[in-house]
């Protein structure tokens, strides 16, 4: 699977499969927050929820930091 990670014209940054579809909302860990901090309140990095995946930087993102990308929130999973 790929999943493309795109900053939209309002800021939110989203991870996106190649139909569309927003897998999860997310956002950069800055430079004073450590990986270890955000786990413990957690939040999951984008790369380990999506092992399996190949990660694309898409608009305004770059190739570098899908490194520091965690996930905000993820919609409701369909029934």
């Amino acid at each position: 699977m790929k999943i493309i990670v795109s900053m939209t014209a309002e800021g939110r940054i989203v991870a996106k499969t190649l139909q569309g579809q927003i897998l999860a909302e997310c956002f950069f860990k800055t430079e004073d927050e450590t990986v270890e901090e955000l786990w413990q309140m957690g939040y999951a990095r984008l790369r380990h929820t999506y092992d399996d995946a190949t990660l694309e930087a898409g608009t305004g993102i770059e190739p570098a930091d899908l490194e520091d990308i965690f996930i905000e929130s993820a919609p409701p999973m369909a029934q």
